[in-house]
């Protein structure tokens, strides 16, 4: 696959007076010189190559095939990778950007000095188990038809460096010994289990198993035999779940389970099952056989757990009571009088949900979602709120959570819908944003209704927009993609709210196919002091305009905020210091009778 081409374009040119032997030495040492490069090259394992579009040949330098392996094998013929066409069949489209696409794609244009690029992707090379990670990077030049027309660029090995960062980013959610996920990841799913069984009414729970005396084996064995009881005891464990439940390494001798759907009468026969799972055969050690056994203990979520703090502190306290009592043993978390009376509190406010909706003292509050460039509230957040008889009005926060626990919450989203889409057609130039709960994102009627009210009427779609939170968006991703969908067919905007609360990847944004994110409040409350939530927020931002999304920060609570979150790139700004919300709808004449809420 040698090209003449490269050798005749680095070769000297020579005067035509000059004598033969004047010649012969620049030809010798122009072939000495490519020498030296192609050596440099193939031991660098780089590769050049030009690409002619319109003919659609690729032709390489020599030593190409250091690039698609280590070894040096023959591993691609020229059939492979001598067409444009036939390259792009070994490249993986579900890895990295392609040359093709970082080439025909490009918005640049050419003005007679090239446009570089620079890519990288995988390829399935034949022979090798594993694709070959190619960092590819050049310069396009124009055809006589205005599109690109030639590439000249070159190809390089990076496997190793993209096996370094799977490998680390691996460690940043499963622990290396036992291969369950690690402390922070189970703490993530814990907290999208908690947030999965309030809004769908699913019992769950969390349990907490330490490895008695452990302390006791690493001193009579080491540390080797040790870490090999961990691991027997880990694949015991795992054994005896179902395949909804998760295994993580919260601690050095503790594992933290989650099992979905499980009531307090399956987890007492689950703690046992999994004691006696781990104590019935002792377990073969390179120094001989050891007995081991575990002490759980058990935490009901929701119920006795809200969020993973929680649950965590709570099963870990249990553990310790149980261990104080014998080996081996298990204990299940009490909830205390003060709960109970906050659970009673919760059915008397149910009640009061259920006669606001039918005497109709449910209403919007519209908060201003402000341009970061001009100021101007571009559109409004549609914030729920509840009259007393008394005439009080009540914020959302204070019934939404026991509306979505007693499922009442879908009945709520209704009248919202209903009350948003009376606005957009009194108020033409209002554009309205609305928080929809995961319940009712899997519920079908919601739709139904929606596509009643603008299936005819695209000019109020185009002004609504849609918001799910990002934890039920995982939790149920494939659903929330199929929601999001059908919306943006019937020409609303979705959003994407308290971004970064669940577990964000470029995969889980591409696959839901959202138009805007809004990052969880959270992190901008004292954004200005927290170096952390300030290095979080920039990663959002940034994971966000790889999909061209434009952001929203809310609860933005002073001027620092807002500069720091303009230099940041935030479209959008939401908060008290930039408006509160407002029971009078905005758009009215009288901005003075304004009401806020």
């Amino acid at each position: 696959m040698r090209n003449d081409g490269f050798d005749q374009a680095r070769s000297a040119t020579v005067n035509t007076s000059a004598t033969e032997g004047s010649v012969r030495d620049a030809r010798d040492t122009a072939s000495l010189s490519n020498d030296l490069q192609a050596t440099a090259l193939s031991a660098a394992g780089i590769a050049i190559y030009e690409w002619d579009i319109a003919t659609d040949t690729i032709v390489w330098s020599e030593g190409v095939s250091a690039v698609w392996s280590s070894d040096g094998r023959e591993l691609l013929t020229s059939d492979h990778v001598s067409t444009g066409r036939s390259y792009a069949r070994l490249v993986d489209p579900d890895a990295g950007v392609s040359r093709y696409d970082a080439v025909m794609t490009s918005d640049k244009s050419d003005r007679g000095d090239g446009v570089p690029f620079d890519c990288e992707y995988a390829i399935n090379v034949p022979g090798h188990s594993e694709p070959v990670w190619i960092e590819d990077g050049g310069s396009w030049f124009v055809g006589d038809n205005g599109r690109p027309g030639r590439v000249v660029g070159t190809v390089r090995n990076i496997s190793a460096r993209k096996n370094q960062e799977r490998r680390l980013g691996y460690l940043a959610r499963y622990d290396e010994l036992t291969g369950n996920v690690n402390r922070a990841r189970l703490r993530e799913l814990l907290s999208q289990t908690i947030a999965y069984s309030e809004r769908f009414d699913r019992d769950a729970a969390f349990m907490m198993a330490g490895i008695d005396n452990l302390a006791l084996i690493n001193d009579a064995y080491g540390f080797d035999v040790a870490d090999q009881v961990i691991v027997a005891v880990s694949q015991r464990l795992t054994s005896q779940l179902r395949q909804s439940d998760t295994l993580g390494r919260v601690a050095g001798n503790k594992f933290g389970i989650i099992l979905t759907n499980c009531g307090e009468a399956e987890m007492a026969y689950t703690a046992e099952r999994l004691m006696q799972a781990v104590r019935e055969t002792v377990i073969d050690t390179g120094s001989g056989p050891v007995s081991a056994s575990v002490s759980i203990g058990c935490v009901s979520i929701p119920r006795c757990a809200r969020n993973a703090a929680e649950a965590l502190s709570r099963s870990e306290e249990i553990l310790d009571n149980a261990k104080t009592t014998r080996r081996g043993a298990y204990g299940i978390y009490q909830l205390s009088e003060q709960r109970e009376s906050r659970r009673r509190r919760n059915v008397e406010l149910a009640d009061q949900i259920v006669a606001a909706l039918n005497e109709d003292r449910l209403c919007l509050a519209y908060q201003p979602i402000v341009s970061s460039k001009t100021g101007a509230a571009d559109l409004h957040e549609c914030l729920l709120r509840m009259k007393r008889p008394d005439g009080e009005v009540v914020s959302a926060g204070e019934f939404i959570p026991v509306a979505e626990k007693l499922g009442l919450v879908r009945l709520v989203d209704h009248r919202v819908l209903e009350m948003a889409i009376k606005t957009l057609e009194d108020y033409p130039q209002a554009e309205l944003a609305i928080n929809v709960s995961g319940m009712t994102a899997m519920d079908g009627t919601w739709l139904e209704s929606i596509r009643g009210y603008v299936g005819s009427r695209r000019d109020l779609a185009t002004r609504l927009i849609v918001e799910i939170t990002e934890t039920v968006a995982l939790h149920e991703l494939e659903e929330s993609a199929k929601f999001v969908r059908e919306l943006r067919e019937l020409g609303c905007r979705v959003a994407i709210d308290d971004f970064g609360a669940g577990y964000t990847s470029f995969r889980n944004l591409k696959a839901l196919d959202v138009d805007m994110v809004k990052i969880d409040g959270s992190f901008v409350k004292g954004l200005v002091r927290s170096r952390d939530d300030q290095l979080f927020v920039q990663t959002l931002v940034h994971l966000a305009k790889n999909f061209n999304l434009p952001v929203v920060a809310e609860w933005v609570g002073n001027e620092d905020e807002v500069t720091l979150l303009r230099a940041y790139g935030v479209e959008y700004m939401q908060g008290f210091f930039l408006g509160e919300p407002v029971l009078t709808p905005p758009w009215e004449t009288d901005v003075a009778s304004l009401e806020t809420a």
